[in-house]
């Protein structure tokens, strides 16, 4: 297991953790919300360790100075052997956490702790709860016992009830920066600058999805998804990518982020000044510095608007391919100049 100085990019969540480990006041319900793969549950898992840790806190000489596991007493080799009985986890057993799965929590947290301070449970992720179950943990949330502590892990908070969500302290994990990513993965897999960039702009400031990417993987990704902007055969290109919510998400995902990417180019006065490393598909760069010449900074927001439009119809029953159909014949007439200009 890990220690806090190893986290990248969540500074300021970290810096909130560690001003309850240093004052003692501890919230007994945290919400942890964030995109995946950037890190929430490795942060929880130290944050419990830190807690645990009867060495910890012994150990800091100052208030400034960082509160981590010592990762050597027995209390640490527990936990990172997975057998602390302070520790616990609730993951989706199927498609969903279920309320038995609570009613098991309820009648195992009112039992006091005898190796340790404190009882820590880790709800991962908590949006999977049903209904039943998210009403039968508000009575937790409600009165928890003075040594127990929640947290709750999300990529979607929204889905959570309200009532949850005001019961909860909200820790917020932002993704990663592209330059972070890169760095990261040129030191860990030994790749070159341009092999990280490539895998980097699919990985959304994910550390984990771009640990799990491949170069080839990552080059097959834009072949595939580069099709929604070449103009070739956009119907099918729709129909490919129109087919379910995920394959929706990603063309929605990359057409954003090129549209992004015209934006910045078309803010410069002179392209030659520009530095290729502010564009996320910075090898499309000829290719896109065409486009921009061919539309105008309104035209840009205008698409970008209705991307942002149908990103935010997904939850809503709409049918995919034709909204992709509508948007890529958009696009093509933008880019080849027929649209009346404003």
């Amino acid at each position: 297991m890990p220690f806090f100085r190893e986290l990248i990019g969540q500074s300021r969540s970290i810096h909130i953790l560690q001003s309850f480990l240093k004052n003692g006041a501890m919230p007994q319900a945290l919400l942890f919300e964030g995109n995946e793969g950037i890190g929430k549950r490795k942060t929880a898992e130290i944050f419990a360790q830190a807690l645990f840790c009867r060495l910890a806190k012994d150990s800091t000489e100052s208030t400034e100075q960082a509160i981590e596991p010592c990762g050597s007493c027995l209390t640490c080799r527990k936990m990172q052997d997975g057998n602390h009985p302070g520790f616990s986890y609730i993951e989706p057993e199927g498609p969903s956490i279920k309320i038995d799965q609570i009613r098991a929590l309820q009648s195992q947290i009112v039992i006091k702790p005898f190796d340790g301070p404190k009882k820590i449970v880790i709800i991962d992720p908590a949006e999977k709860m049903n209904a039943a179950a998210a009403n039968s943990l508000l009575k937790t949330l409600e009165e928890p016992p003075h040594y127990a502590i929640l947290i709750l892990i999300t990529a979607r908070a929204s889905a959570l009830p309200a009532t949850l969500l005001s019961r909860c302290q909200k820790i917020t994990f932002q993704p990663l920066t592209l330059s972070q990513v890169i760095t990261i993965l040129i030191e860990k897999k030994g790749w070159t600058k341009s092999e990280a960039r490539l895998v980097a702009a699919f990985a959304n400031g994910q550390l984990g999805v771009a640990f799990g990417l491949e170069v080839e993987t990552a080059r097959e990704l834009d072949e595939d998804r580069h099709r929604l902007v070449s103009g070739a055969d956009l119907f099918q290109a729709a129909a490919d990518f129109g087919k379910d919510a995920e394959s929706f998400s990603a063309a929605i995902s990359y057409l954003l982020n090129w549209f992004r990417d015209l934006l910045v180019i078309k803010s410069l006065p002179d392209t030659r000044h520009l530095d290729p490393s502010m564009l996320l598909y910075s090898w499309r760069y000829e290719e896109m510095k065409n486009w921009a010449s061919a539309m105008g900074s309104d035209d840009i927001l205008d698409v970008l608007a209705h991307m942002q439009a149908l990103h935010m119809a997904q939850t809503r029953n709409v049918n995919r391919q034709l909204s992709l159909e509508t948007l890529l014949l958009k696009l093509e007439e933008v880019k080849n100049g027929s649209k009346a200009a404003r």
